[in-house]
């Protein structure tokens, strides 16, 4: 490739991440100056990245010494109980486990979920076993985080479908259980089992959250065009925590956010995350973290407020797919696939509430 060729080729990346933030302002995503910022990361210019964001503060690396089995983590959860507890996921083709990990990145154990397949589990969250009362501030979770035993539920999503080809998807729902010291293998029998289809067609989701009345939300990861053969923004689904025990239960279309995928280079969702009180949702794609003002009761986003937008293209990690919160400081842990990949503690920008 010739000099003036090799220039071009920059430049017409820059001028696709310069118009796709421009689209997504436009949509309400750019947060003041949290929205203007950018990376100028060598790394981010050479794979044409979506560079929208501001700069992530304060970031720690952590290495993980997790179990073998742990090769391809799609998801990672905090616990809401056992402070600095995460559980985290193999994605497709691995065998049914769920793992845990501290946030030091120590093995906590493994526990294989009986009766369940992987056919593509991405999503992982931690919430009520069925519907509870609700909190109203991640305050309020002080009494939670000091009791002995866990009694929540952890949801494993076998939502993914890269070929949007599956008419159902499932989610399972164990007890979580109680961290181990390094080497313990346990098993989990599932709760119970949400089938559930799409109103419309098949959709690939990797993004799930369970709001504190046990409601589940499911955002679209991929590229979606509307019959005017326009990028429509992202999706969001809601299973109510009523299915439960029903029959095939069908996603109601409640929202879209303010994040079109396929408007820039790796502007695909591949998490989510609501915050231990349900005031934040943390959305990821592979090189942005968007953080949205959420209802603490329904888990809703609150679409009048403009999220926080922060960019993690400089930490280089193209497999990077999991975020949750680490804590209850405010801080973000960022997950990566690859045996023993690394997690990463971030300081993002919160958006403005009133």
């Amino acid at each position: 490739m010739t000099a003036a060729s090799a220039g071009g080729t920059a430049h017409a990346a820059t001028r696709v991440a310069a118009a796709a933030a421009v689209v997504l302002c436009a949509l309400g995503a750019c947060s003041g100056a949290d929205g203007r910022s950018t990376v100028g990361d060598a790394y981010a210019a050479f794979q044409g990245a979506d560079t929208m964001g501001a700069v992530p503060r304060n970031v720690t690396r952590i290495e993980i010494h997790a179990r073998r089995e742990l090769t391809e983590n799609s998801g990672t959860t905090l616990s809401p109980t056992q402070p600095g507890v995460l559980f985290a996921i193999n994605d497709s083709g691995n065998d049914p486990l769920l793992f845990a990990l501290d946030t030091t990145g120590a093995e906590r154990g493994v526990w294989r979920i009986a009766g369940a397949r992987n056919s593509d589990w991405e999503a992982v969250s931690v919430g009520p076993c069925g519907a509870r009362p609700t909190r109203t501030a991640d305050t309020a979770d002080t009494t939670a985080s000091a009791r002995t035993e866990p009694d929540g539920c952890v949801y494993i999503g076998d939502v993914g479908d890269n070929s949007a080809a599956h008419s159902t998807r499932v989610i399972y729902q164990v007890r979580e259980p109680m961290a181990q010291q390094p080497g313990f293998v346990g098993d989990l029998r599932p709760e119970a089992a949400l089938r559930f289809r799409y109103p419309d067609h098949p959709h690939d989701v990797e993004a799930m959250y369970v709001a504190p009345n046990g409601d589940v939300f499911l955002i679209t990861k991929r590229r979606l065009v509307s019959p005017r053969n326009r990028l429509r923004p992202a999706l969001v689904f809601r299973l109510a925590a009523a299915e439960w025990g029903g029959d095939t239960a069908v996603a109601e279309l409640v929202d879209s956010l303010p994040i079109v995928p396929g408007s820039a280079p790796n502007r695909q969702i591949t998490d989510a995350s609501l915050s231990p009180g349900g005031r934040w949702l943390l959305v990821r794609t592979y090189t942005q973290v968007y953080v949205f003002a959420t209802d603490s009761a329904t888990g809703r986003v609150r679409g009048a407020i403009p999220p926080a937008v922060c960019n993690i293209a400089s930490l280089g990690r193209s497999q990077g797919e999991g975020i949750t919160w680490f804590g209850r400081s405010g801080k973000l842990l960022l997950t990566n696939e690859g045996r023993r990949s690394p997690m990463f503690a971030i300081d993002c920008p919160m958006p403005r509430s009133d």
